[in-house]
């Protein structure tokens, strides 16, 4: 094969345009033997055809050789076969660094595997699109939140939704978990979770309503049991006896034996008789979360569930659950001009690794010459800018709500030029770079999008300083 090749660096009187592919390659080796990595490379990144894969098959299997060859492979920006060349080395960390370098996730991901670098190879499956495998690596280093995550974009709603439900974040868990459908081997378990997480929030006619659907959907079976006990723990706490006592003696004609049924059937035909009411129905539904069935402890929910209670239909069985919330700041947020330019599910991510801040007059948002920690966004209240030059405060701007600062600390660990107070009562969004970094690292199309926005807040305060610097200087001419 003919190679179009450069002048020898040898010398420029010897030029020759065309070489064939074995002429080129004995020359790159005998470079690479010499140790002159400058002339290999400038010889193989000259050459128009790719010869990458004949040199490397051809190179000799000499480890100081073969470093030689990975190193001006890098140097000539050819990640992909250095990458080959480390990987035939086992020189696997580097091999998998330089396959993510050229976008070639599934083998870095292998390679981070055959590590154990659980972590590294979870990211790099989720990056080449294998949501699967990326959360069954993020949950062995129990990274359940992007192992929820990965499933959910997976498109495994019962796994993403369970996996939310064990983060407390319920209700993203109702979200995915009502799209199971009752052909679904997981529909039970999912309802029961739905069940739950109504009852747990206080929303007990419509826990109830999940249960029914469940129950005329699949009917009674030993699978069932579960769904129709919750069933009728709920209908015996909002003092419907007679519908509970109905569901227990299903349960009972079923299983005798399973759980207190049977007890249950003799109280409540004690009170039936008795004609008691219900005297105190919080307390009652305050028993009731310590009861059901696999219940959840509910200390602090993520997000609060806002329901929208249907009318009853005039005939035929109870319409599906449908649980709605509200995101609270979401508009205030959107209407930033810092996530101007996303879509609704990028500014939807990011509204999801916000944290919520409210902090009172004078206290330190960021403090000069120290590294800053995060972005900070204004909501309601004001912020003062503060140089701190010999001892003294001198105030350089005042903030007012949607403003934004702190930017820079998400893209580097410099310290910040000036202090930053609270001016009155506060309230802001914080976003860490921590959480910013976890993002941006699974949506390369969001990074893009808010690096050209801090580029242009960058130039828009370059232009500000600049003139307000040549207004100086005229001042003082």
């Amino acid at each position: 094969m003919a190679v179009s090749a450069p002048a020898s660096p040898r010398g420029p009187e010897k030029k020759r345009a065309y070489l064939s592919s074995t002429q080129v390659i004995k020359e790159i080796l005998g470079h690479l033997g010499q140790g002159d990595l400058e002339s290999a490379v400038q010889l193989y990144s000259h050459c128009q055809e790719d010869i990458g894969y004949l040199l490397i098959a051809k190179a000799p299997r000499d480890q100081k050789l073969m470093q030689n060859l990975a190193k001006m492979l890098f140097a000539a920006k050819d990640f992909e076969k250095a990458a080959q060349v480390c990987e035939a080395m086992a020189e696997y960390k580097k091999a998998a660094e330089l396959y993510a370098r050229c976008d070639l996730y599934d083998n870095a991901a292998e390679l981070y595997a055959k590590l154990e670098d659980w972590e590294m190879a979870a990211q790099m499956f989720e990056k080449h699109g294998d949501y699967n495998l990326a959360a069954e690596y993020y949950s062995k280093v129990n990274n359940y939140e992007r192992a929820a995550i990965s499933f959910e974009k997976a498109v495994n709603h019962f796994l993403a939704g369970k996996y939310y439900f064990q983060l407390k974040k319920y209700q993203k868990s109702m979200e995915l978990l009502q799209k199971i459908s009752s052909s679904d081997d997981h529909y039970l378990e999912a309802a029961l979770m739905m069940g739950n997480i109504l009852a747990s929030h206080g929303y007990l006619d419509l826990a109830i309503q999940k249960y029914q659907n469940v129950a005329q959907t699949v009917g009674l079976n030993k699978s069932t049991l579960g769904v129709f006990y919750n069933l009728a723990q709920l209908l015996e706490r909002q003092k419907k006896l007679i519908e509970a006592k109905k569901n227990y003696e299903d349960i009972r004609g079923l299983d005798p034996g399973y759980r207190d049924a049977a007890q249950r059937i003799a109280a409540l035909e004690t009170e039936i008789m008795k004609g008691v009411e219900v005297v105190d129905a919080s307390a009652a539904e305050a028993e009731l979360l310590e009861e059901i069935e696999e219940l959840q402890p509910v200390e602090e929910a993520e997000q609060e569930v806002v329901a929208m209670p249907l009318k009853p239909a005039a005939a035929g069985p109870p319409a599906k659950a449908q649980i709605v919330s509200v995101m609270e700041g979401f508009e205030f947020l959107k209407s930033t001009s810092l996530f101007e330019s996303l879509s609704l599910g990028e500014m939807k991510a990011f509204w999801n690794i916000c944290a919520n801040l409210q902090l009172q007059a004078g206290e330190i948002l960021i403090e000069q010459d120290q590294p800053g920690q995060a972005l900070f966004i204004l909501k309601k209240g004001a912020l003062l800018v503060q140089r701190i030059e010999g001892g003294k405060n001198k105030d350089l701007v005042e903030l007012k709500p949607g403003a934004h600062v702190g930017e820079m600390s998400l893209v580097d660990n410099a310290p910040t030029s000036a202090r930053v107070i609270t001016k009155e009562d506060s309230e802001l969004f914080q976003i860490t770079r921590e959480k910013f970094e976890e993002l941006l690292n699974q949506n390369d199309k969001i990074a893009i999008k808010v690096y050209q926005v801090f580029i242009n807040t960058l130039c828009q305060r370059l232009r500000q300083t600049t003139a307000e610097l040549s207004a100086a200087k005229k001042a003082s001419a």
